[in-house]
């Protein structure tokens, strides 16, 4: 039942986002990778795709599509010739401002009449769930190697 009401607090969260930024033209994979690049400058597009565990293909295609709306700009990383870093253009930066008043909102409605204490109990449980499954996937993928 848990899993349940986890896959619908996800796609809600998704169709949200998708809506608020829909006049944007920006749908939610690419919101996603914007959000890890504003925390995360300079990456390539290998670290993005092991980080949520995605297809290089599938990141690449979402990489393009922000390339091509100027949101994220590709360096040649000066240590090695081969490998291109990813950031956010300025453009992207306008984006963020928009997808931080989307979140916001979403966070307002998500913890609306959840007291500071059991948010800092949700925080600490949904963090050592996360941890707890990551931990489950790597140690299942070295059995199965």
């Amino acid at each position: 039942m848990l899993m349940n009401n986890l896959s619908i607090i996800v796609r809600h969260s998704k169709l949200f986002c998708e809506r608020r930024l829909h006049d944007s033209g920006v749908g939610f994979p690419e919101q996603v990778i914007l959000m890890y690049l504003a925390s995360n400058t300079e990456v390539n597009q290998d670290a993005i795709a092991q980080h949520f565990m995605l297809d290089k293909g599938a990141i690449a295609k979402t990489l393009r599509k922000l390339e091509d709306k100027s949101l994220i700009e590709r360096h040649q990383n000066p240590e090695n010739k081969r490998e291109n870093l990813i950031s956010i253009a300025s453009a992207g930066q306008n984006i963020l401002g928009k997808m931080e008043a989307a979140l916001n909102e979403w966070n307002q409605s998500f913890f609306e009449g959840i007291s500071d204490e059991e948010i800092e109990h949700y925080s600490k449980i949904t963090k050592k769930i996360a941890d707890n499954v990551a931990r489950l996937n790597e140690t299942g993928a070295a059995d199965h190697q």
